[in-house]
């Protein structure tokens, strides 16, 4: 058996992965933005008990608020038990230390640090010694199996992507003049914010020209937060996703080329950034051969998907590719238009419940 979640994260990231039998095993990508923990992932860890409660792994991918607050949540919730035999979590610890002394930073990164030290968790242990989790500058990716014959294979961060993380880690303290003592003084003054905050906000939606679209120069993303997103292949019993996080798409591409092969088969693609004009890449989408791809946001704060990353996975996503959306909103439904559907031979696909979701059962789309 295998069953991925998409949980409502609202304009986040929050995956909950269960496979095996007897027991089955669990793992959690991520807890979303601010509200997500109250309204979704905790009532979600609730209808479990106690010992289903303990998870195989628990990955942060990487810093930036709409991912890592409701693991804080998770954390600081002493009325849920909850552990994990490992965490993926690439701190100020695992970033690259050029010469000189060290700096205190990170906000709500040396938050969910101060967590993991205080509780004792093991900490980027399962497959990579308590070291960064990222692939190396040579030879092959790290390739780590766990129980009942999972296996990870990461494709994402490099190690000049820590080393770009740990420039805007410093920042993000200096700015605000803060030390890990202050992070609860500084979360209450509203004083936190995306390390890779966008600069530009989009215009409304409106009913999408597709071949305008395509036409629109491709800039990546130049996020040091997202570059350095935590991204993997999971695959079990022949079934295969990728969990991109927020990844910049030509690490993905580089990847996927350094497993050998011109395309990557995959059953299902949780799409990296949310589906951001930045991050969604024509490139990578030709490198993919899939049918299936995730769009994770309810379209706060940057209204994501943006419609110049939907249209590249319809022009490059396959025969009929299938967009699935865990949000119905103004910037989803927008691609829910029959004539479009007609003409270029894609399906949209929605959630069931009216507060959104996804889940997606080996052999069945539900």
């Amino acid at each position: 058996m295998f069953r991925l979640e998409i949980l409502p994260a609202r304009y986040g990231d929050c995956i909950l992965l269960e496979y095996g039998s007897d027991p089955v095993r669990r793992m959690l990508i991520d807890g979303g933005a601010p509200g997500v923990y109250k309204r979704a992932l905790k009532p979600r860890l609730q209808e479990l008990s106690d010992s289903e409660r303990e998870f195989e792994l628990l990955v942060v991918t990487h810093v930036d608020y709409d991912h890592i607050r409701g693991i804080i949540e998770l954390a600081q919730d002493d009325s849920l038990p909850f552990t994990a035999k490992d965490v993926w979590f690439n701190g100020y610890r695992h970033l690259p230390q050029p010469p000189g002394p060290k700096v205190l930073a990170g906000k709500h990164g040396e938050l969910l640090t101060d967590i993991i030290l205080k509780n004792g968790h093991s900490w980027n242990c399962h497959g990579f010694n308590g070291n960064a989790v990222v692939i190396p500058e040579s030879g092959v990716l790290p390739r780590i199996e766990f129980d009942e014959g999972l296996t990870i294979t990461l494709m994402g961060p490099t190690i000049p992507m820590l080393t770009d993380l740990r420039k805007d880690w410093e920042k993000s303290c200096l700015d605000i003049d803060i030390t890990p003592g202050e992070l609860e003084e500084a979360r209450a003054e509203g004083r936190f914010a995306l390390l890779g905050d966008e600069e530009e906000t989009p215009p409304e939606p409106e009913r999408p020209d597709i071949e305008q679209l395509l036409r629109e120069e491709y800039t990546e993303d130049h996020s040091s937060a997202n570059g350095s997103s935590i991204a993997f292949l999971v695959e079990y019993d022949n079934y295969r996703v990728l969990l991109a996080g927020d990844a910049h798409p030509s690490t993905l591409v580089e990847s996927i080329k350094h497993l050998g092969d011109d395309k990557l088969k995959l059953d299902l693609c949780k799409l990296p950034h949310h589906g951001s004009r930045g991050s969604v890449s024509s490139d990578l989408i030709q490198h993919l051969d899939c049918e299936n791809y995730i769009f994770s946001s309810n379209g706060d704060q940057f209204q994501h998907p943006h419609p110049e990353a939907v249209a590249r996975v319809i022009e490059h996503g396959g025969d009929k590719p299938r967009l699935w959306f865990n949000y119905c909103s103004d910037e989803t439904l927008i691609w829910n238009d029959k004539t479009l559907r007609n003409a270029y031979g894609y399906e949209a696909c929605y959630p069931e419940e009216e507060n959104g979701g996804l889940l997606f059962v080996q052999g069945d789309d539900e």
